[in-house]
């Protein structure tokens, strides 16, 4: 892909430009979901419009066709070093504070692959190319990321940067019961 991106002429490349710049669908509301595993732990999933928050942290003066053109070509070090960057800034913003107020460090961060980013900007652009009216979307890429205090959490409050827009936050703590073979579980309970 990488390979068919380069080789692309100028012409070319203005054409999927101008094919690129139809007006934009609504973006995918970005959502996270906080699931408390214990007393003390906090597991945070996040399911982001990631390659909009990318454009949004890294080339926020460029067009969104700019931004997938330019870094969808590049080679996956220096994507990477990009990538890392934008994750850096999204990670700092992000802040997540106990009823007192304490903060707790969020760590353990996973962020999607160097090549699955990559593989997504591509296709979104073979897309426009191949159908320049569709309004096809980025699908949520997944985040995961853990919070542990050293006292109890009753309650937290959550603060996201600007780049990722509203957040829709989603939290529990789950109720685990054994189902044996054969046997009906204890009774399942929806509060």
């Amino acid at each position: 892909m990488i390979r068919i991106l380069k080789n692309i002429c100028p012409v070319a490349l203005v054409m999927i430009l101008v094919a690129m710049q139809t007006p934009a669908h609504e973006i995918q509301e970005n959502r996270a979901q906080l699931v408390l595993r214990d007393d003390t732990h906090i597991a945070m999933t996040l399911f982001l419009a990631y390659i909009e928050a990318l454009h949004v942290v890294l080339a926020p003066q460029r067009s969104a066709s700019e931004f997938l053109v330019m870094y969808s070509a590049m080679n996956p070090e220096s994507l990477q070093k990009e990538l890392v960057r934008a994750e850096t800034r999204l990670q700092s913003g992000t802040k997540l504070c106990l009823a007192n107020g304490t903060q707790v460090p969020l760590s353990n961060w996973i962020w999607p692959d160097v090549r699955q980013v990559q593989a997504m900007m591509q296709q979104y652009i073979m897309q426009a190319m191949v159908d320049p009216a569709s309004h096809s979307h980025f699908e949520p890429m997944e985040v995961h990321a853990d919070a542990n205090s050293r006292e109890a959490i009753t309650a937290v409050t959550i603060q996201f940067p600007q780049e990722l827009r509203r957040v829709l936050v989603v939290s529990y703590r789950p109720s685990q019961v054994w189902a044996e073979p054969n046997l009906s579980s204890s009774a399942i309970k929806f509060r």
